[in-house]
Formats: C-alpha cells, structure tokens, sequence
C-alpha cells in the first residue's frame, strides 16, 4: 500500500472532527449551527475530492517511477549480461530471467540440476560462487544468501582473456648436462656426444618453438610461455629418455638436468628461481625437471637413475676448506644426527667431531636424545672407554645450554629438521651446516649457512672421511673409530652391493690403513636370534601389490627401525621382485614405512609424496602416533597414481 502524505491526512481528520463537534452541537445540545454544518460537510467533500485526486495523481506517478526502474533494470541486466533463476525447494526452475530466453534456453519447470549439474556444491550450500560454460560462453554464478536465486554474469570475455594471458605467460627454462666434463672426456667422446646428444636436444626444443640459448658452463636458457610448457609436459619430457638411450648406447653417463620456473612477471625472481631449481636438480641426482610455480611446490619429473659418482678431489677440497673455514669462525662445534641414529650416521658425527678438535674448538656429539638403533647402539657401549676419552656425548637440552652467537651446528645424514634428533636446537641457532648424502627434498626447513649434499656418495661417513686429509696431521683415528666408520659404510652398501663407486672402496681402503677390521664389522653388524625371528614375521606377511612388488603390512606388535629395513631388504632381494615396502610400528611409538627397490622404481620419489625420503633404492618415512592401516591407505593411493602416470614423467628406458 502507498504511503498518504502526512498534511493531506491530518486536514481530513481534522474537518471530520469539526462535523462531528456540529453535530453534537445540533442534535444533542439542540444549537442552531445549520449553516455551519453544511460549509463543514462542503469543506471535507472538498478536502476528499482534493485528497482522491492527490492520490490518484501518487499512483500514477509511482506507476511510472516503476515502469521506468523495470526498463533501467532490465536494461542494467542486458548491458551487464546478467540473468536471473528462481527455482523452489524441490530444485525446480520457477522463473528465469529475459536473459536465458535470449540464448534460446527454456529448461522452465525442469530440475536445476538436470540442466546445469555444475551447480551440486552451490545448491548444498558448499560453495557461493562457480564458474560453468554453456555452449562456448563463461558465466560467474552466484548464488543469493537465504533464497533460492542464482544470478549469471557473463564472463566470456573476461574469461578468455584472462586464459590467453596465462597461455602467454612467461616460463624461464635452465639445462645442463650431467657429467660432462670436456676436461675429462676424449675428443671422440665429445664428438659423439656434440653430434649425437646436443643436436637432438637442440631440434627437440626448436620443434616446441622454445628459445635455446648456450650460456657458459655448458648451461642452456629456455624461453617459452604456459601453452608450449604444457606441451612439453604432455610430451612427458621425452628429450630426457633420447638423452639417456644415446648415451647408455655409447656407454656414456651423460643425461639432462631441467629447471622451469613459471608464475610470476618478475623476469628475475623467475631467473634467479630456475637457476636455483636447476642446482637441486642436479643435488638430487640428475637426469630430472624440476619445475615451481612461484608460491607453490616443486613437482619433480624423471629422476630414473642413481646419481653418478663424480672423482673431483678438487671439489671435496674445496668443501673441506669451507668446513675449516666455517669452524675456525666459531667457538663450539655442535653435531647433531638424525632420529634413531644408525650406523653411518654416528660414524659422520664422529668424523665431524674429530675434524673440529683437530683445529682445536670443542666438540659435542648430540646422541643422547632422540634414540640410536639397536646395533650400532651395542657397538657404542664396547667402545665406550675409547670413544668416551676422545668425544663428548651430551643431549639436546645439554646442547640448548651450550649454544651461543658463535657455536655453529652440523647436520649429518641428513638436512631436515623434522627428522633431526634435535629439532629444537635446530630453531635457536643461526649458524647450520649441512653434509648428507640423501637425495635433496625440494624446500629446506633448516636456515643453513652451508650445504653439502652428495647424493652420489654411499654414506654419510664416506663423504666426512674424505674431508680427513684436508685437516693435516692432527686427526688420530683410533682402530676402534675406523671400524665404526667401516661399519657405516658397509651397512649403507648393504655390504657394498648398492650405491658403491671408486670413491666408495678408496675411503674402505683409507678405513683400513686406519686399522679398520673388515672381519670384525661384519660380525659387529650381525643381530640378535630375536630380530631374525622379527624380521621373518615381517617378511611372512608380505602380500603383492604387482607382480613384482611385495606390501608387508603388520599391525600387531613393535620392531625395531633396523629389523624393518633388513627385513625389506631380504624381500627386495628375491627374483622377479623390483620393490618391496614394509609398514609396521617401532619401539619408538612411530609407524614407519621402509622402501626398497632394485633400480626401476623409484622408492625415493613415491616416499616424498608421503612426506618421506632417501635414495631412488633406498627410502622412507615415518609418522609419530600413526596407524598401519592408514599409511597402507595412503601408500596404496600413492602407488596407484605412480603406476597410473606410466611409472616416471620421462618415459624410462630399460
């Protein structure tokens, strides 16, 4: 109903009161008021006819005003390309705006849902905006709070201008190739390797239409944008297969690292992102891309081989140097290990601890928390008077009260925090070094002043006892010292088996005038009868998940890390088996997982999708408070997505 203005309204009310008032006069007080009441009664016929007639005139004019607001509103939804749909509760279209009828769509008194079944999570409340095309046009639906309304935008243009912008969007590529070295190569090698390698990855670029430009350091800059990356990665990256087949044909070591980096129109965050993409690339081993959109993630791609040893005194001396440098310009040397501390890993502590006392700072080893396995633990207490006369071992809280400014804190065997037997400690200090051999994970979670990951090295302790001859005459290490470090590696090479190249037997051998004995490390890495029947236990419950690979779920019961690993190392060991995993509970309230793989699958990178870790043979993870059932769930799903991806981004050669 219309509002009446408020003067119209009070005079008919006021002129009704005076007739009334008249009337009381002549009829009741019998007062001669005739001609009053008659003017009285023309005045308020007046004041109506007045009063109607404004009214009639308000109508009409609203009339209009709305009128002309439908043809502004409907003219708003045409030019804004917008439409309007009603439907009721039982999801049935009740009204649907000129705008559909445009396009020809009449779906009056259908299910919403049976026409547009984009719409299921804004219909049931999950989500207030969706994007859906219909017959090549982009609409925004919204939908509007406590009513059944959706509104359409056009977004076509918008929509199709922003995907060409992203098409056309910047992807700074880097290369290089893995283990060439004109240094070290014969002039037939790098004629074969210019004619038949560098060429092909040359043409295979040019047919993706992407800029190849040959930097020094036989690096190489791609540009390309969103639309030919994609086209690459359809393509799966299959230059890396062509470079490993032609030079595994010519017995050649040589493959291709990739780095892409994509997500931002700084051309130099981009440069700068690429270059340090293409070093983890080759941290980790090579024969990989890696590719980051700025703000997310690194996805990793090939990654089919080992990464190859490397003989380059030049470099461990120059690492060595770093290391001194690095302990001379501090005050205390902190060694921290990872949780569960195995054998190579006490072995590089010790290392690392012999090297900061020969340039006289002192030492502290952290292995009185976070646990050390079983065996390595029982070798520890046969030598604990030597090792206790040469070394101090304290806890993490020990090593809280110890840090200052100037202590500086390696990590060895392994560069993340998560895993570190002394996380907190890891928080404090500012002044971190790195030296581990696992292959690289893409993001660091430690702040490090120096990083040393030599994925190609066998263990952690080869890697720290070739940095021994660097540090002159004052490293004395006592026979006792030597057949730890020799057991680190031989339990690492599962008894020089995997992983092992010429560096791996010269450190045996420096090991050995050191007076390692390998006769006894080898008794000293045999187990108890009980960890023989535990690990039976684990190997009988294996079940195939393929073929060839082997799942050992067991719940019941707690096993030692060791027993775990060796237990899967036995299943990986059997013919026609390529990978065997193991999931059970530690003694430590963990769930862990161990993977072992002979070469064509790669463990490492279906351990880092659970947030573990290792070697492309070699790796695993480890979860506090978990379930067996769940890890199997999730590894299940993780295997299934490796194996539905071809196995590896590249294409593997066999």
């Amino acid at each position: 109903m219309k509002k009446r203005t408020f003067i119209p309204t009070l005079s008919l009310i006021t002129a009704i009161a005076v007739i009334v008032f008249l009337v009381l006069l002549r009829f009741v007080f019998n007062q001669n008021i005739n001609l009053a009441l008659i003017v009285a009664m023309v005045f308020t016929i007046v004041l109506l006819l007045i009063f109607f007639s404004l009214d009639s005139m308000r109508i009409e004019t609203n009339k209009e005003i709305e009128d002309n607001l439908n043809n502004v509103y409907r003219e708003i939804l045409n030019n804004g390309e917008m439409g309007i749909m009603m439907y009721d509760n039982n999801y049935e279209i009740t009204y649907l705006s000129q705008f559909f009828a445009d396009r020809g769509w009449n779906h009056f008194g259908e299910k919403v849902l049976n026409w547009l079944p984009e719409l299921q999570d804004m219909l049931n409340n999950e989500a207030n905006t969706e994007t859906i095309t219909i017959n090549e046009e982009t609409f925004l639906v919204r939908k509007i709070d406590k009513t059944n309304t959706l509104t359409f935008k056009n977004i076509t243009k918008e929509y199709n201008l922003d995907k060409k912008l992203s098409n056309e969007a910047l992807v700074i590529g880097m290369l290089s190739y893995d283990n060439y070295d004109e240094m070290s190569m014969s002039e037939d090698d790098l004629s074969y390797i210019n004619t038949n390698i560098k060429i092909a990855v040359s043409d295979y670029f040019k047919n993706f239409n992407v800029i190849y430009k040959t930097l020094k350091n036989n690096r190489v800059l791609l540009l390309l944008n969103e639309t030919i990356f994609n086209d690459l990665l359809n393509d799966r990256f299959s230059v890396l297969n062509t470079v490993r087949k032609v030079s595994k044909d010519a017995n050649l070591g040589v493959t291709l690292s990739m780095a892409f980096a994509k997500g931002s129109d700084n051309l130099i965050e981009l440069d700068e992102s690429a270059r340090n993409l293409l070093d983890l690339a080759q941290t980790r081993g090579g024969d990989q891309v890696v590719v980051r959109k700025m703000g997310d993630d690194a996805t990793f791609y090939g990654g089919t081989t080992e990464a190859r040893e490397q003989q380059s005194k030049t470099k461990v001396r120059i690492t060595a140097n770093t290391i001194k440098d690095l302990i001379e310009r501090s005050r205390e040397v902190i060694i921290v290990g990872h949780r569960d501390m195995d054998a190579d890993c006490v072995a590089a502590a010790l290392n690392m601890s012999n090297i900061a006392m020969s340039l006289n700072k002192p030492a502290y080893i952290v292995s009185r928390s976070g646990g050390i396995e079983s065996m390595i633990s029982d070798v520890l207490r046969k030598y604990r008077n030597v090792l206790e006369s040469k070394h101090h071992f304290i806890s993490e809280n020990e090593a809280l009260d110890l840090l200052n400014e100037e202590t500086l804190v390696i990590m060895v065997d392994h560069h993340s925090a998560v895993q570190s037997n002394s996380p907190n400690l890891l928080k404090e200090t500012k002044r971190i070094a790195i030296i581990d051999h696992h292959r690289r994970r893409a993001d660091l979670d430690v702040d490090a002043l120096f990083v040393y990951i030599e994925a190609a090295a066998s263990s952690a302790c080869e890697i720290t006892s070739e940095f021994l001859p660097y540090f002159g005459r004052n490293i004395s290490i006592t026979p006792e010292e030597a057949n730890i470090l020799y057991l680190g590696v031989l339990i690492d090479t599962d008894h020089f088996r995997f992983r092992t190249g010429s560096r791996t037997f010269d450190v045996a051998k420096q090991l050995k005038n050191y007076g390692a004995d390998p006769l006894l490390c080898d008794e000293l890495s045999q187990e108890p009868y009980d960890n023989i029947i535990q690990r039976s236990k684990i190997i009988d419950a294996g079940k195939a998940y393929k073929k060839d690979i082997i799942i050992s779920a067991i719940e019941q019961g707690s096993f030692p890390r060791s027993t775990a690993s060796q237990a899967c190392d036995m299943m990986v060991k059997a013919k026609e088996i390529e990978a065997a995993f193991v999931i059970c509970n530690t003694e430590k309230e963990e769930t862990m997982i161990s993977a072992r793989s002979k070469g064509k699958i790669n463990v490492q990178v279906i351990m880092e999708k659970m947030n573990g870790g290792g070697h492309m043979t070699a790796a695993g993870m480890q979860v506090s408070h978990g379930s067996v059932p769940k890890l199997e769930a999730e590894l299940l799903q993780v295997l299934d997505e490796y194996f539905a991806g071809g196995k590896d981004e590249s294409n593997t050669v066999d």
